[in-house]
C-alpha cells in the first residue's frame, strides 16, 4: 500500500467535491479529507506498491475532484430549472390536489 497526501484550495474545490472523488475511486484508494487554513488536506492510501501507478492513480484523483467540482457548479447553476420542470410535471399528476378545501 503507497501514501499520498494532497491538498485542495478551499476556494476552489469544496469538500463535498473532494468526498465525492474519493468515494468515486474508492475501490482502488481510501483515505481521509480534513480542512485546515483555506484547503483541504488529502491523506490517500492507494491499493498499489508500485510508484507509476499510484502517480497515475492520484492524477485520476484529481481529475476526479475536478469532474465533481464542475458536476456541483452545473447542479447550483441549474437548481432553479430543475425545481421548476419537476413542478410542472408532478402539478399534472393529481399527486398534490390544490383545493385546500
Amino acid at each position: 500500500m503507497t501514501e499520498r497526501s494532497l491538498s485542495f484550495d478551499a476556494a476552489a474545490y469544496s469538500i463535498d467535491a473532494v468526498q465525492r472523488a474519493m468515494y468515486r475511486l474508492s475501490d482502488r484508494l481510501s483515505g481521509d479529507v480534513r480542512s485546515s487554513n483555506g484547503a483541504h488536506l488529502c491523506a490517500l492510501q492507494l491499493e498499489t506498491n508500485d510508484d507509476e501507478e499510484a502517480e497515475a492513480l492520484v492524477a485520476e484523483f484529481r481529475n476526479e475532484v475536478l469532474d465533481q467540482t464542475l458536476r456541483e457548479r452545473i447542479r447550483n447553476e441549474t437548481q432553479e430549472v430543475r425545481n421548476l420542470i419537476l413542478a410542472l410535471a408532478f402539478s399534472n399528476t393529481g399527486l398534490v390536489s390544490g383545493d385546500d378545501s
